[in-house]
């Protein structure tokens, strides 16, 4: 049995747990605070149901990970284990794109603000290219570009101001087009190729799409429950003309027929927005044309 995890506790190398950051089917996090007052940030992964084997491959992968730095992707620190706990220890951010939305719509009564958004998912879009560009990394059996695998804005932090990327735990190579796991990704956001164990150049930029829909209207972007390998009807309704061009074509079934990465996609999306408010800012009528 595991044990119960609570404020007070020490664990790792002198570090005291504080408060609790978010809890789900993979496990739970904890803010921690380390011997030089430093905070940071345990996220604790259940290992009772893998075999040894299998731990150890999770481990040198996530060691390997480690030494992936980018101005926009979380820092990995260490990686550890104990009481059946798989333990990894991270930079402490202030919240996610997630609780950010939440915000928005408890303070202004909408969603976030479409050029806020694509400010924050270009940041994202510059973290996911830098992935898919690794060819090679220590312990990897591979050598082709990295997919996040598990795009959505609970895995989208932010660190002041700074949009950072987080949670590593699905990241696979994209060399073979064939992921080892038999499921990854996080239905609703995961592109129709993770159904039949395909990871393709362009996986995660499907799920940025999902994310820009959700943060930008407050709902996913199918017509019914989307379930990867059945893509069903997009409604798009919330979304300009030109947004929907640009993030249909992000949510093209066929990968290849997606935008040719990350960067281009957000890059289309700034410029639709862009247009989206001239058009909308050149309807307004004037002062002068109301007569006052």
């Amino acid at each position: 049995m595991l044990p119960t995890l609570q404020a007070g506790m020490r664990v790792g190398q002198g570090m005291v747990l504080t408060q609790p950051l978010g809890r789900g089917g993979f496990g739970e996090v904890w803010e921690a605070v380390g011997k030089e007052g430093r905070v940071v940030a345990l996220k604790f992964l259940d290992c009772r149901h893998r075999t040894g084997p299998m731990i150890v491959n999770e481990v040198r992968r996530l060691l390997a990970l480690r030494n992936v730095r980018h101005p926009h992707i979380l820092s990995l620190e260490d990686v550890s284990l104990q009481a059946s706990y798989l333990i990894l220890k991270m930079e402490r951010a202030d919240g996610s794109l997630h609780d950010l939305h939440r915000v928005y719509r408890e303070e202004t009564g909408s969603h976030v603000p479409p050029q806020h958004l694509c400010e924050l998912l270009f940041q994202a879009a510059l973290a996911l290219d830098f992935l898919a560009g690794i060819r090679t990394i220590p312990c990897d059996s591979h050598n082709g570009g990295l997919q996040h695998c598990d795009v959505k804005p609970r895995n989208l932090l932010l660190v002041g101001d700074v949009l950072k990327v987080a949670d590593f735990g699905l990241c696979t190579s994209t060399l073979n087009g064939q992921s080892e796991r038999s499921n990854f990704g996080t239905p609703g956001y995961a592109p129709p190729e993770f159904a039949e164990g395909k990871i393709t150049p362009r996986s995660d930029q499907f799920s940025l799409a999902v994310t820009y829909c959700e943060l930008r209207t407050g709902r996913l972007p199918f017509e019914e429950e989307h379930r990867p390998g059945r893509p069903a009807p997009t409604n798009l309704s919330g979304l300009s003309v030109s947004e929907r061009m640009v993030v249909s074509r992000a949510l093209e079934p066929q990968w290849l027929n997606r935008w040719p990465n990350c960067i281009a996609f957000v890059r289309a999306l700034m410029e639709a927005v862009s247009v989206s408010s001239a058009t909308a800012a050149s309807a307004q009528p004037q002062v002068s044309q109301l007569g006052l």
